[in-house]
């Protein structure tokens, strides 16, 4: 068989369920409903129709189109064929294997879940229009093209600003374009987008600035300086509202799941006596203080 992408997850919660399964006579995707339309019958068992649906949309493949309905349906098939083979070569007696089975049932089912999460989410046209607002707000009025010296050290920075004082900035740039982390240009980029003190440090400058003192950021010392500053025109309302819409969606979703977290009740057990054993025995022999 050729070799495949990964199963789409929504997909593997279900044939995770059949690869523990005995085959004869019985549907793939035990957790569906038995009345669904059939696809087609692999060795006597049926293979519902929506299989091949959450497959296709999951591979971006239009059933539609002859081919790749072909494409869709040999790759299901497959997978049918290699959960009859689990089951044949009873497989799920092997913890390891059934394990990964689960594992794969639940990440499934969690996915999908946090999809229907995201589904059953009502954001009205009102919310999506604040959030457009604040995040032209946060957006600014202006963005800028302007190149930076990054390092890795404090006293390289403090020299290639005293430099740019007295000279160019061109040249400054070509003097300590090897020796420095990064030496690059950027072009169009507005301070919301950099790390608040470097974006801070942007927007106080105008075109032909130099900051005098190297900007320090959880990525080096930036020495920055400001080619040109245009007016940013941002996208309109109805160019981002889908965007804007799935984004609040996640956060919906996210903070369901934090929900969930907070009102369970969680027991952690110790590691057992075997499994500390095993570890122990992994360990690396301490050598005697004598």
């Amino acid at each position: 068989m050729n070799h495949r992408r990964p199963l789409p997850i929504a997909l593997a919660a279900l044939l995770a369920t059949a690869s523990l399964a005995a085959c004869s006579g019985q549907r793939a995707g035990n957790a569906l409903p038995a009345d669904l339309p059939v696809v087609e019958t692999v060795n006597g068992q049926d293979v519902p129709q929506i299989l091949l649906d959450v497959l296709a949309r999951e591979r971006n493949l239009d059933l539609a189109v002859p081919e790749q309905r072909a494409r869709a349906l040999t790759e299901l098939t497959d997978y049918i064929l290699l959960s009859q083979a689990a089951s044949s070569e009873a497989y799920a007696r092997d913890p390891a294997f059934a394990a990964e089975v689960e594992i794969n049932r639940l990440r499934g089912t969690a996915n999908a879940t946090l999809a229907k999460f995201r589904s059953s989410a009502q954001v009205d046209d009102s919310v999506l229009r604040t959030e457009y607002n604040q995040q032209i707000a946060r957006a600014g009025k202006s963005e800028y093209d302007f190149s930076q010296l990054l390092f890795d050290n404090e006293d390289d920075a403090l020299k290639a600003a005293g430099e740019a004082m007295s000279k160019p900035f061109a040249e400054v740039f070509d003097s300590w374009n090897t020796r420095a982390k990064q030496a690059r240009a950027y072009q169009r980029v507005r301070p919301g987008q950099l790390p608040p003190a470097l974006g801070a440090a942007l927007a106080a400058l105008k075109a032909g600035e130099t900051t005098k003192v190297p900007v320090h950021t959880e990525f080096g010392w930036h020495v920055i300086h400001v080619g040109a500053v245009s007016p940013f025109v941002p996208p309109t309302f109805e160019q981002l509202k889908d965007s804007i819409r799935e984004t609040l969606l996640g956060q919906l979703a996210d903070q369901r799941l934090a929900k969930l977290r907070s009102d369970a009740k969680v027991v952690t057990n110790s590691p057992t006596a075997s499994t500390a054993a095993t570890a122990s025995e992994t360990k690396p022999a301490e050598k005697n203080a004598n």
